[in-house]
């Protein structure tokens, strides 16, 4: 991985938890602890993230791709790439 993409998946991945929680609804992921999130969540489309942080959505898809299974847990459908869920600091992997 080179520095850019490291900086990029940076990005990327705050601005995938920043939006994540705003998007929730029905829980404050910053209060609730992460055992007691709900099962569904209200995904963030990779686009969003895009606007959110200028990068251009192949970037910002790349950086999913990379973050996947690490930060977050990512879905496809219909060519968009969505954070379904962020894997909070405090679960280990």
């Amino acid at each position: 991985m080179h520095a850019d993409d490291a900086t990029t998946d940076d990005i990327v991945a705050e601005s995938a938890l920043q939006l994540w929680a705003a998007a929730q609804t029905d829980f404050d992921p910053f209060e609730v602890p992460s055992d007691l999130w709900p099962g569904e969540t209200v995904p963030v489309r990779d686009a969003d993230i895009a606007v959110d942080t200028h990068l251009e959505v192949d970037d910002v898809r790349s950086a999913l791709g990379r973050l996947d299974g690490v930060k977050v847990v990512v879905g496809r459908e219909a060519g968009t790439v969505s954070v379904l869920r962020v894997i909070p600091e405090d679960v280990a992997l």
